[in-house]
């Protein structure tokens, strides 16, 4: 099978809820719901929270990753989600990550970059 690019989305969420993007703990819980929900699979993870408030992490999956750091004393985060098409078309799912991610952030507004790789 030869290899078909897949879908790598970066997005700048700006969000009034200061709350979720202070501290990892929300957050968490969010984005293993849509691990499981989209049915992909997790090989590990690295989360920090940040001393005053803030929080990086990556979600590493056999598809490839989620990662977000957030800078609440500007009410924003950067995101990305990639997925990659090697066993299956992972399109739908990214972008549906993505908006989930929106939502969870009750975001104001976003700017997204998408890349093919």
């Amino acid at each position: 099978m030869p290899y078909q690019p897949g879908l790598h989305l970066l997005t700048t969420v700006y969000s009034p809820r200061i709350d979720l993007l202070q501290h990892s703990s929300c957050w968490k819980t969010f984005i293993q719901g849509q691990i499981e929900q989209h049915q992909l699979t997790a090989v590990g993870q690295n989360i920090h929270d940040f001393p005053g408030g803030g929080f990086t992490a990556v979600h590493c999956l056999t598809e490839s990753h989620v990662s977000i750091h957030t800078w609440p004393e500007y009410g924003l985060c950067t995101c990305d989600v990639f997925l990659s098409n090697f066993r299956k078309n992972n399109d739908l799912i990214t972008e549906a990550i993505m908006q989930e991610i929106l939502r969870f952030f009750e975001a104001t507004r976003h700017e997204s970059h998408s890349l093919r790789r």
